[in-house]
């Protein structure tokens, strides 16, 4: 039989590398083509080093780029992308100043071509983005043209979704416009009908505004209305903003070395709290009818978490400050979030929130500060076993909310045994928090209160993780709650982006 056999599959005639007898075609077969492709990765591997050696050879060899083209962007403007490389052509520029640049060299062409391509790529507007060094088409030496080839991606986004969970339901349509004006620009719409948010909408359109796109620049229309529940006097609070501001993004390597999103918002708001019960507490009911506020808010968020769920390295930082003017009353607000995971064993993580917030009055008093200014703090997305904004001090059955607060969450989440692969994990907790307000009374007083006085809840669920949203059903004990608190003891189940 093996005489049939045609190259490459006939027999070596100098039987090396453990060669098969040739009675057996098919380890024969096996061996020959596993020669094959050591003698292919051989000549790559040769041909790489030759190449590596020839480019090393010639760095230093005077080079210019003569131009740049890029095929494929048919609903990219034109103008837009040379906007993006003229910052990183200029080494090829006649200088205008007395003093003359630098002679480029095939290095440089190099490193500029992995910048013109990084910057292309981070517009996200190419699905294949390819480059290619040729001779500059005029045929003059000491000059190369750049070529991308480039394949875009879609440009319109529609998805729906039904979120279930803790009481509330919800639908939600969410659509997005990439690219309509030809400059990376982005319009989103989204809209959404619920049990307690009856209604959402979010409309918002954001263009680059520096070439290397890390910094946009944004307008949106946001309006709610949503039902307040027991907590809230049984009212229903509207409301309708509109924002502008600027958002700028950084990576471990950018130039300040700390990474990061930084966004600077001004935003106003109308807001209106009606339908109020008889047994509605007097706190809210002072801030009950329209009112406005105006605010300037800065929000920096550093994320290194190698997961939201089960983070086994990494950090999550978010820092918020609020000045606002709202009705009679002025006041900064300002936010912090911090966590950490790690990873204990292979399939378990544990991680530990921490989340604190203070509200100072700059002018008026205490009774002029709107009830939705003020924290509220409980429910399956905060402290969990307590209520939705049911702890702190109470009106009756109304959460008076507070202008202090902090809440720490240990969580450690595990794979189901010898299911690693579900979605869904093992959960275990701890929370502890608190909330109070201050009125007048000194802060190191009012923060030793809450430190000494905390409410602890602990137990122990499922996650199931279908990103980026994360689902939860805890079977939850308050273990220490201050009088008036309203507890959730047994099953609690929450949906959300983030929790504690």
């Amino acid at each position: 039989m093996a005489d049939h056999i045609r190259p490459p599959l006939q027999p070596s005639a100098r039987p090396l590398h453990r060669e098969p007898s040739p009675e057996d075609v098919e380890k024969l077969r096996s061996w020959q083509e596993e020669r094959l492709q050591r003698k292919l990765r051989g000549d790559y591997e040769s041909e790489m080093l030759h190449l590596t050696e020839l480019v090393n050879g010639n760095l230093n060899t005077p080079l210019r780029i003569s131009s740049v083209r890029i095929n494929g962007a048919t609903h990219t403007s034109q103008s837009f992308l040379a906007w993006l490389l003229h910052p990183h052509l200029a080494p090829f520029t006649l200088s205008s100043s007395d003093t003359p640049l630098p002679q480029p060299t095939l290095q440089t062409v190099l490193h500029t071509t992995r910048a013109l391509s990084h910057t292309l790529a981070s517009t996200e507007l190419f699905r294949t983005l390819t480059a290619r060094i040729e001779r500059a088409e005029d045929g003059t030496d000491g000059e190369v043209d750049v070529l991308f080839n480039v394949k875009e991606r879609g440009r319109f986004f529609l998805k729906s979704s039904t979120e279930v969970g803790n009481g509330e339901g919800s639908a939600s349509l969410t659509a997005r416009l990439t690219n309509i004006l030809g400059h990376a620009d982005v319009l989103s719409l989204n809209t959404s009908l619920g049990t307690k948010t009856k209604r959402a909408f979010d409309a918002s359109f954001s263009l680059p505004v520096s070439p290397s796109i890390s910094s946009r620049a944004f307008v949106g229309v946001v309006g709610t209305e949503r039902e307040l529940g027991v907590q809230g006097g049984g009212g229903r609070e509207e409301r309708v903003g509109v924002r502008a501001g600027l958002r700028t993004s950084g990576t471990q390597e950018g130039p300040a070395g700390t990474g990061g999103t930084s966004e600077i918002t001004a935003e106003g708001v109308w807001r209106c709290i009606g339908g109020l019960n008889e047994n509605a507490g007097i706190s809210i009911r002072q801030s009950a009818g329209p009112s406005l506020k105006a605010s300037l808010i800065h929000t920096y968020t550093y994320d290194t978490l190698n997961d939201h769920v089960m983070p086994t390295s990494g950090s999550f930082l978010r820092i918020i400050n609020e000045l606002a003017l709202a009705g009679k009353a002025a006041f900064w607000k300002m936010e912090g979030e911090v966590r950490r995971g790690w990873g204990l064993t292979r399939g378990l993580a544990f991680s530990l929130t921490a989340r604190a917030g203070l509200l100072h009055l700059l002018a008026g008093d205490p009774s002029t500060t709107h009830y939705s200014d003020k924290f509220q703090l409980g429910g399956p997305l905060s402290v969990r076993a307590f209520g939705v904004g049911g702890m702190g001090g109470h009106e009756g059955a109304t959460s008076v909310g507070g202008d202090l607060y902090y809440a720490l969450g240990l969580s450690a989440v595990g794979n189901v045994p010898k299911r690693p692969e579900w979605p869904v994990k093992l959960h275990g907790w701890v929370n502890v928090g608190r909330v109070q307000g201050i009125d007048r009374a000194p802060l190191q007083g009012a923060v030793l209160t809450a430190v000494t006085h905390p409410s602890i809840s602990a137990g122990l669920g499922l996650v199931y993780r279908f990103d980026p949203i994360r689902a939860e059903v805890n079977f939850g004990i308050p273990l220490v709650a201050a009088k008036g608190e309203v507890l959730r003891r047994g099953v609690q189940v929450g949906i959300g982006l983030e929790v504690l």
